[in-house]
């Protein structure tokens, strides 16, 4: 899983508290400008034995960072595994909206809980 920010601690958080420390693994990337493109490389390379290749983001979909990050990891993919394109690089997040976050603390809790439950949802 790849992700920037604070999300990263909640994401750590419920995989240790689901036993799931073995099984998945979170890139956190917080430079992204320039992309850290030989770096990010170096990290794929040891994930050898990864199934899947996900960016998660606390943001809608059509804000946050995906559109600036998706072609780069993909690029990084492609030349280290072979992998490239959004059926190989999935996204897991809040849906597009018109909106940066519903203004609602108890809408915004159940969806940032949607958001770390996506993750594990199928392990």
């Amino acid at each position: 899983m790849f992700l920037s920010g604070k999300l990263y601690y909640d994401l750590v958080k419920e995989r240790s508290a689901r036993g799931l420390d073995e099984l998945v693994a979170f890139v956190r990337i917080e430079e992204l400008s320039p992309f850290p493109f030989c770096e990010l490389e170096e990290v794929v390379r040891e994930l050898k034995g990864a199934k899947e290749f996900v960016w998660v983001q606390e943001e809608p979909k059509n804000q946050g960072v995906w559109g600036h990050v998706r072609e780069r990891i993909g690029k990084v993919l492609k030349g280290v595994v072979g992998r490239v394109g959004d059926e190989e690089l999935g996204y897991k997040g809040r849906k597009e909206s018109a909106v940066s976050a519903p203004g609602v603390g108890r809408l915004y809790v159940m969806q940032q809980k949607g958001v770390v439950d996506s993750v594990f949802e199928e392990l």
